[in-house]
């Protein structure tokens, strides 16, 4: 049995340091942060495979909310060129069934309230307008109009009660202030009340001072006048619902 050679060719080549270098060694990590890869490996490519998943749902969402916004504000486009009733209540109540979660489903669901409040059907409009109401932000530009719609649908069903607390919080909100304070008087008048009527009618005076408007100004001079008369002027519907 022959002995293997110390100065073999094979011997030589496993006494050698190993000078392999690997992709770590190449960028030039500190030895313990190498270790640390090398000993969590499978943790960390785990936890990277984890990150990617969110990143393409992430995408994924966005773009599938994309397409539901548009798709919904076609369909609500679509469904208001309808100038039959029927077939335009349909087309708004598909865009709040199929996309519900979208801008176009909540404008849908203003515009069915519009209506309710067009065809006379005013407590309907209401409890439209309430729903509408409860679901959007406090900062919503959309919250004072809808409050509004609101108020006029208590006031047309001659909920009068309702009507003044709405107009209340309304008159709070720069740029409905003036309708606010104007309905307060109609209905208080309305409700035989000319003592709320002015205090009504003189607030909104009290707040046109740092805006005056001479139209507006004199036309409240003349209900505070007709009050002082015992002669009142009653307006039976919303001003800004007239025709």
């Amino acid at each position: 049995m022959s002995t293997q050679s110390l100065f073999s060719k094979k011997n030589i080549e496993s006494q050698q340091p190993d000078t392999h270098r690997g992709l770590l060694e190449e960028l030039n990590l500190p030895p313990g942060l190498i270790a640390f890869i090398r000993k969590h490996s499978m943790n960390l490519q785990i936890g990277l495979i984890c990150v990617v998943l969110v990143v393409l749902a992430w995408i994924f969402y966005n773009y599938y909310t994309e397409m539901q916004e548009k798709k919904g504000a076609s369909l609500l486009a679509s469904g208001l060129r309808e100038e039959a009733t029927e077939q335009r209540v349909w087309a708004l109540e598909s865009v709040i069934m199929d996309y519900g979660r979208t801008d176009a489903a909540r404008w849908a669901k203003v515009e069915l309230a519009h209506l309710d409040y067009k065809e006379g059907r005013f407590a309907a409009a209401a409890v439209k307008y309430e729903g509408i109401l409860d679901v959007l932000p406090a900062d919503s530009s959309l919250a004072p109009l809808t409050r509004l719609n609101l108020a006029q649908s208590y006031e047309q069903a001659e909920q009068y009660d309702q009507a003044i607390t709405q107009y209340t919080i309304l008159s709070k909100s720069p740029g409905f202030n003036n309708q606010a304070y104007l309905a307060l008087g109609r209905i208080y008048m309305s409700k035989e009340d000319p003592v709320q009527a002015r205090k009504a009618y003189e607030e909104l005076l009290n707040s046109l001072e740092d805006t005056p408007d001479p139209v507006l100004i004199s036309q409240v001079e003349a209900k505070l006048a007709s009050l002082d008369t015992g002669k009142p002027i009653i307006s039976t519907q919303p001003e800004e619902n007239k025709e």
